[in-house]
């Protein structure tokens, strides 16, 4: 073990005793840490990203017969086969008409309150007409609570395809937050707490035959990732200790065709392949960099990954500092090699850059 963190902090005088007497305790101590905080830095990533998770029988509004009774229309009400999610959507058809709404109640009371409530509203919609344009359609959401007189109401007609019989994926965030990031306008005394209904709602400006039809309809919570934590834990620490023996493997392949390309004499391939394992040391400092940083990172949605963590001070230098890690293996790789060899530095680090270089085209390109 003393071997181990001595590589970090006095690499000279570590190899320099490595390579008289390799061990092979020492690189499975190495990967036994990185295994270890690389599952503490995956259960914090873990409880910082939240994902969608639909209420109990979803699509049930949509997709069973039983509800078509709590559908209301100005229009001709069906089940209809085409649907995104599930085997039927509801669908709605007007002639000559500027406008169609259906709005589906007596669905219980919903807690959108924000407090351990449901946060979202998601739905698909699709609009089907010969004689108008998208440009002529207005397209609204509203959440009932108590009463028909008591209602949220939101434009969407951004959030829709403006493609005639295109279906439109719409999630859209409720509760007091969704009030403030979609723009929810109130009506009479509505409260988040008692949601008991849905309408959407088309307007044109010239009467015209439209079908409107809504499919994969729930409202959603946002619960943190560690849900999923335990059942992938093995399998990823399993790909985590694969990952660093084909690493390890390559790395001293690699190492070991360079220095026969130099013409230098290696007594014992097996020394060589043990002395690269303890250059992975590195990668403790890389996931211990992690474990510190991934707290200060927001607490953020599964879909807003990218746009958000990606662009954080605190990810890129977990991100760049792979880069540093990659030089630093190259800086331990010409010690290990000049004593291993004993050879001059200029040498060691002619090999150990080229070794370095080689094996950081082939394992970007192998992805691993």
């Amino acid at each position: 073990m003393h071997d181990v963190f001595k590589t970090l902090y006095s690499p000279i005088k570590a190899f320099e005793q490595i390579v008289k007497k390799p061990d092979i305790k020492g690189p499975l101590l190495i990967l036994a840490l990185i295994l270890v905080f690389t599952a503490v830095s995956q259960y914090t990533s873990a409880s910082k990203i939240l994902d969608e998770e639909p209420m109990t029988d979803r699509d049930e509004w949509t997709e069973l017969a039983a509800w078509i009774p709590h559908w209301a229309s100005n229009g001709e009400t069906t089940r209809d086969t085409d649907m995104v999610f599930g085997n039927y959507s509801i669908a709605s058809y007007v002639t000559n008409s500027t406008n169609i709404w259906m709005n589906l109640t007596d669905i219980e009371s919903f807690n959108c309150s924000g407090n351990a409530g449901y946060e979202r509203l998601s739905f698909s919609i699709k609009w089907k007409s010969q004689n108008i344009t998208f440009a002529d359609i207005n397209a609204t959401v509203q959440l009932f609570s108590n009463n028909g007189d008591d209602y949220f109401k939101l434009d969407i007609v951004e959030k829709l395809s403006n493609s005639s019989d295109e279906w439109s994926e719409v999630k859209i965030d409720i509760g007091p937050e969704g009030e403030y990031l979609e723009g929810w306008e109130r009506f009479g005394s509505p409260n988040w707490e008692n949601v008991t209904g849905v309408e959407f709602a088309l307007v044109w400006s010239v009467p015209a035959d439209l079908t409107m039809k809504i499919d994969d309809l729930y409202f959603a919570k946002f619960v943190s990732m560690l849900r999923y934590f335990l059942s992938g834990w093995f399998s990823s620490l399993m790909m985590s200790a694969m990952s660093f023996f084909i690493n390890w493997g390559v790395y001293a392949i690699i190492l070991l065709l360079v220095i026969k390309v130099f013409g230098e004499k290696l007594e014992s391939a097996k020394t060589l392949f043990m002395v690269v394992g303890y250059l992975f040391s590195v990668n403790i400092v890389h996931v211990l960099v992690a474990v510190a940083l991934i707290p200060t990172l927001p607490v953020i949605r599964l879909e807003n990954l990218a746009q958000i963590w990606y662009s954080t001070l605190p990810y890129q230098t977990i991100a760049y500092f792979d880069l540093v890690t990659r030089v630093w293996m190259a800086i331990l790789c010409t010690i290990a090699t000049r004593f291993l060899l004993t050879l001059t530095w200029r040498k060691a680090i002619s090999i150990s850059v080229l070794a370095s270089l080689i094996n950081f085209i082939l394992i970007s390109f192998m992805a691993i």
